[in-house]
């Protein structure tokens, strides 16, 4: 009899251990992430037509997923430390009663790695007790029972359970000497034989292997003779470089970070991106020839991604063709993919024409590509959230160290969901055309359908007023549940707002540039219509409590009380009725274009 909490159990952390949101594993599945949320807590289970999708994205059989073993295996990697293929699908059809009996060499595995380096087997699993790691290196056999204890996540500085020097013919234990060096705390070394003597039988190319286990799993990296080795500022990674030192830096690029008049990440990031090819722009103009600074989305299950700009209409397209840029995306690209991908990034780099992502680092926000070192093994980048960890590592001498190494700008922790790049010669459209199109956007946008599950224009404002006057649903929220709306609620305030500003801006800077002409008088109250939308935003957005402010008061719901939230749908009607005035004039403008 299948148990709920036991299988909701399960794709949690299976998700977890693919690194995915329920967000990020509900689109993936076409379901809400409510849905997922049911699935995770035991109140209901995934349809039957979604478990194969299930069990392709997380790795594992739907036997797997519905009648969880004791033994599992969460990740299982073959690799030569350079080389890599997911095998964890592969080695759980070896499970048997709780026993996991398995010989590691290239006849086993679907994948064969042609290379002389060191070939190992790399395991993260759960039994009753806990989750641990091991390895097992080529030809040799890796067994597992509900007995067997592992190396346990090291929070903390990475631990070595393995290093060797030389190739898979020939090869030195070397794990002492690499204790040795990190109980100095060396920040980096080279692999050669002064610090790794090579066997003298050993006629072919040497290849320093470190396994190691650190916070998130298990990990293997090999290196030619000759390429350094560097610890992560916080001591838990290693990245390398080669002995030509391959890596490329587009220096000064600017910061970003939310509340600094620029909350729409991707616009953000587009911009940084467009300064640095040449362009002569803003952020307001982004957000305006976009038609980005006309949107509003919204979602019934309250999710912080209402806030993204393409999470429900492209915006996009029209940003691109308005700056004459020819755009290359790369959507939830395969790990071989990722390989040709990685090439182009490096190539878009140098030629400074800086590729955009979303999902760099800590959340799935926009930045912007900044660099790559140790031959792209190491990107670098400017994101949303980089103010917290300058703040928090800024007396770090080590961060300051690598600081300078990455001219200031960290390192990307994951391989971004979605990446933009950009090439070709711009041919630009007139600003007047760019204009048309941005209020075609508008009036289209603000009465669009549904798409993905999130409300659009009038419905999403109509949805978030809903939501606001739900009074069950806040009587029975917990804290938790309570204090998440809240926050969801601020974000999405700030994001309005600062579209509606942008709107401001940008229309006054067409009137601006346009002169005299049958468009001007109605550009002019267009522009009085949104400074008035602006302004009520503000003053309402300032009189806000702010999420990191909640934990003053006794209970989250004394910040948020339902005289405010009768205020802000006030407001919202309020908005609905200035939109409703912006897309007359917005017709009354495009019929005059199409009257000339």
């Amino acid at each position: 009899m299948l148990s709920n909490e036991k299988v909701g159990t399960r794709i949690s952390t299976l998700r977890k251990e693919k690194q995915l949101s329920q967000e990020q594993l509900a689109e993936q599945l076409n379901v809400s992430a409510q849905a997922v949320s049911k699935w995770e807590t035991g109140k209901s289970l995934p349809e039957t037509a979604t478990l194969p999708l299930l069990s392709a994205v997380l790795g594992h059989s739907i036997d797997s997923i519905l009648i969880p073993q004791r033994l599992v295996v969460l990740n299982a990697v073959y690799t030569d430390g350079h080389e890599s293929h997911d095998v964890t699908h592969f080695v759980n059809q070896f499970v048997a009663g709780n026993h996991l009996t398995l010989t590691v060499n290239d006849q086993t595995f679907p994948n064969r790695i042609n290379s002389k380096r060191i070939k190992l087997l790399l395991i993260k699993y759960q039994i009753p007790s806990g989750t641990y790691m091991t390895f097992v290196l080529q030809d040799r056999l890796l067994m597992l029972d509900l007995t067997i204890e592992g190396y346990m996540a090291q929070p903390k500085e990475l631990e070595f359970v393995y290093a060797s020097y030389g190739n898979e013919q020939t090869n030195r234990n070397v794990l002492g000497k690499m204790r040795h060096y990190q109980y100095f705390k060396w920040e980096q070394f080279t692999a050669n034989h002064e610090l790794f003597p090579s066997l003298i039988d050993n006629h072919g190319d040497d290849y320093l292997l470190l396994v190691y286990v650190n916070a998130t799993g298990i990990h293997a990296m090999s290196c030619p003779e000759g390429d350094r080795i560097h610890y992560t500022p916080d001591r838990t990674h290693f990245f390398r470089s080669n002995a030509l030192n391959d890596h490329y830096i587009v220096k000064n690029i600017g910061r970003l970070g939310f509340g600094q008049g620029m909350d729409c990440s991707w616009a953000g990031a587009l911009y940084l991106s467009l300064k640095t090819m040449g362009h002569e722009t803003t952020y307001e103009t982004v957000m305006g020839v976009s038609g980005a600074c006309w949107r509003i989305a919204f979602t019934p299950v309250w999710d912080y991604s209402s806030a993204d700009a393409l999470v429900a209409y492209d915006y996009a397209s029209l940003a691109f063709k308005a700056y004459g840029l020819q755009a290359s995306w790369a959507d939830r690209i395969t790990p071989e993919q990722r390989k040709l991908e990685m090439k182009m990034v490096m190539a878009s780099i140098k030629k400074h024409q800086l590729p955009i992502a979303i999902n760099l680092r800590v959340a799935p926000e926009w930045g912007v590509i900044t660099g790559y070192l140790d031959g792209g093994n190491t990107l670098l980048c400017r994101s949303y959230f980089d103010e917290e960890t300058f703040e928090e590592l800024k007396d770090n001498p080590e961060f300051q160290e690598h600081m300078k190494m990455s001219k200031g700008y960290l390192n990307v922790d994951q391989w971004p969901y979605l990446l933009i790049r950009f090439d070709g010669e711009p041919v630009k459209p007139s600003a007047l055309d760019s204009l048309y199109a941005s209020l075609q956007t508008k009036v289209d946008s603000m009465n669009a359908q549904e798409h993905s599950e999130y409300k659009l224009g009038y419905h999403a404002l109509q949805e978030w007023q809903e939501g606001l006057l739900d009074d069950q649903w806040y009587q029975h929220a917990d804290d938790q549940d309570f204090s998440r709306r809240l926050g969801v609620n601020h974000f999405c305030i700030m994001a309005l707002t600062d579209a509606r500003r942008s709107a401001v801006v940008y229309l006054i800077d067409s009137c601006l540039s346009m002169g005299t002409s049958a468009t001007t008088e109605y550009l002019s109250q267009m522009t009085a219509v949104y400074e008035e939308m602006y302004s009520q935003l503000q003053n309402f957005q300032n009189s806000l409590t702010a999420p990191n402010s909640v934990a003053t008061f006794s209970s989250p719901k004394q910040a948020w009380t339902k005289e405010q939230r009768q205020l802000q749908a006030d407001l919202l009607q309020s908005i609905i009725s200035l939109e409703h005035r912006g897309d007359e004039l917005a017709k009354r403008i495009l019929e005059v274009r199409e009257n000339q």
